[in-house]
């Protein structure tokens, strides 16, 4: 998995002939969802057919049930277990630093990174201790429909927006990376849109998916401009590092956060060209 995901496609764990096709969508990474979108009578075939899907394609996600839940204590001995773990492991509702650690003892395989899933006031509440809580958390992501849920408010931008900021800060302070909630009306292009570039501007640095359709919208929404590309270049062609000092390039000021931003925006155009 990179260290910079724009888009995360979300796949049915329970409907193992859509895998394939999910996994050929050109999302930055697949999560095959083994918690809401299964029943509680197909949690136990779903979880034998993602483990079938993992031992052949690993680089994918699987979203587990939550930890310290039987289903959940399940599916981390299952990836145990099993020869080959996923490569990523999405924690679903994750309120502690101990759950990641938990899970990350059970699974017991070093190359295993994890996905915090943040969705509950606890978790909130502990947001920046679970972004930290191990050298194999890259990202965490926020559950925005069991959040709204819990505060009593609308599932849409405005009423979450002081969660997002709360998330954005903590994510900034674990430098790790943050993955936004999926836009359920799958055939609004132009309102995924919109929602992709606020979360952007307040630092997200991902969008999750529920639909194929929807992953070139976001993709577009976090590239950076041409213009914004040409001047990351002209910017590092003209320093040593971050720790240039103050220096001058088309006659603006640059210093250390300018530097490090014009870094971002060329590791994100690299990334998205290896994604191709």
């Amino acid at each position: 998995m990179s260290s910079i995901l724009r888009s995360l496609l979300f796949v049915p764990g329970s409907r193992p002939e859509r895998f394939e096709k999910a996994l050929g969508a050109g999302a930055d990474l697949v999560c095959i969802d083994l918690e809401d979108a299964v029943l509680p009578d197909d949690k136990d075939s779903a979880r034998d057919a993602v483990l079938a899907c993992v031992q052949k394609t690993p680089t994918l996600c699987v979203r587990i049930n939550p930890v310290g839940t039987q289903t959940g204590e399940k599916d981390l001995k299952a990836f145990a277990n099993a020869p080959i773990a996923p490569d990523v492991v999405m924690l679903a509702k994750c309120e502690s630093a101990e759950d990641v650690q938990q899970a990350q003892r059970v699974i017991g395989k070093g190359n295993t990174r994890f996905i915090p899933l943040i969705e509950t006031l606890e978790g909130l509440e502990n947001a920046y201790q679970i972004a930290s809580a191990s050298e194999q958390v890259e990202h965490i992501m926020f559950g925005g429909a069991d959040m709204a849920a819990e505060l009593r408010c609308e599932f849409s931008y405005q009423p979450l927006l002081f969660v997002r900021s709360q998330l954005v800060i903590a994510a900034a302070k674990a430098n790790v990376g943050l993955i936004d909630v999926p836009y359920v009306d799958i055939k609004n292009e132009a309102a995924l849109m919109d929602e992709t570039n606020q979360v952007k501007a307040l630092g997200f640095s991902g969008k999750a998916a529920i639909h194929p359709c929807q992953i070139n919208v976001i993709h577009q929404a976090f590239m950076p401009s041409a213009e914004q590309v040409a001047y990351a270049q002209q910017v590092m062609a003209a320093v040593d590092g971050p720790d240039a000092g103050v220096v001058v390039v088309n006659n603006k000021m640059v210093d250390r956060p300018i530097i490090l931003a014009c870094q971002r925006t060329l590791a994100l155009v690299k990334n998205a060209s290896s994604n191709r």
